[in-house]
């Protein structure tokens, strides 16, 4: 099992919680590496991730066997299915902070849970605590926004759009093997010279 599932087990064991449902993306990328449409749940002996046909060679690829969690294909799952994963969990926790209040009901009647309770941001709240690995991560793509911002100091020129200097920006980011965490924004300053109309009478008053 890998580092950060046997940590959130560990964590939820200490609180006293059998099982986590997990929905939000975020998160189970965090764990998992699984970057793909679908549901973690850790029930008391075994990690399972359900999804469907479309993802499930993708995230195959992405497990190791050492990550010791199960594939489900869950379009082939009964009601008693969904009910089996966690028969003998008194308690479950889930997201508060992602899960609606919709969600939470129809994951009450779906797996049939005795108690599903909140585990107030625990996965959240690691995320926050950065490893060597995600360091390493983080000093390059500061090291690319830099080299970035240097290039476009002799590459803009007057005369050019927004949309250009975006789609170079863009192009700059994958060409050192990096890419934009969010929709890449340029925004211009235009400086505007407005006149004002005078009339004759007021005209005739600045004359004197």
């Amino acid at each position: 099992m890998n580092d950060r599932l046997r940590w959130i087990r560990n964590s939820l064991k200490s609180q006293n919680i059998q099982g986590m449902i997990i929905l939000n993306p975020v998160n189970i990328y965090y764990l998992t590496n699984i970057d793909a449409e679908g549901i973690l749940l850790l029930t008391l002996k075994e990690n399972f991730f359900l999804t469907d046909d479309r993802y499930i060679e993708k995230v195959q690829r992405t497990l190791m066997i050492d990550d010791e969690i199960i594939v489900v294909n869950r379009r082939g799952l009964t009601p008693e299915d969904y009910e089996n994963y966690f028969m003998f969990c008194e308690d479950v926790g889930f997201e508060e902070n992602y899960v609606t209040y919709a969600k939470y009901k129809e994951i009450l009647r779906q797996y049939r849970i005795h108690s599903l309770v909140e585990t107030e941001g625990i996965i959240e709240k690691q995320r926050q605590i950065k490893d060597f690995e995600e360091i390493k991560y983080i000093k390059k793509a500061c090291e690319i926004t830099d080299d970035c911002f240097t290039y476009l100091l002799k590459y803009i020129k007057k005369g050019m759009t927004e949309k250009q200097i975006s789609d170079e920006i863009e192009k700059f980011f994958k060409a050192s093997g990096g890419l934009p965490a969010f929709d890449t924004i340029v925004a211009s300053r235009r400086k505007f010279v407005r006149s004002t109309l005078v009339s004759d009478r007021q005209r005739d008053k600045i004359r004197r």
